[in-house]
């Protein structure tokens, strides 16, 4: 590499270590973002909707597995409940030695 005291780009090999000096300069503006086509503010909006609409669809699906979660275990309990009920009632019925309905 050539680094000229006195700048000049031709005989420092215009900043390559080793390179080509022929190499294209790098043209580009400080801030400036080349991620494809320019989006409007109506674009952004847009997007935002369609994110937003689509929360909402996973929010409802949650919602209704969580009740029908709830109903299940609604129906359980109850189940478990009068099994229960009914164990006591035959243990106290035995335990009572069938003089309860004298």
């Amino acid at each position: 590499m050539n680094i000229s005291v006195r700048g000049n780009q031709a005989d420092a090999g215009e900043g390559t270590f080793g390179a080509c000096a022929q190499t294209s300069p790098a043209n580009f503006t400080v801030g400036e973002i080349g991620f494809g086509p320019c989006w409007s503010s109506e674009d952004s909006m847009a997007a935002s909707i369609i994110r937003l609409e689509c929360e909402k669809s996973e929010l409802e699906a949650e919602v209704a597995l969580l009740r029908e979660e709830q109903r299940i275990l609604h129906n359980t309990i109850e189940g478990l409940r009068d099994a229960l009920c009914s164990y006591k009632c035959a243990d106290k019925a035995a335990a009572d030695g069938g003089w309860a309905n004298i």
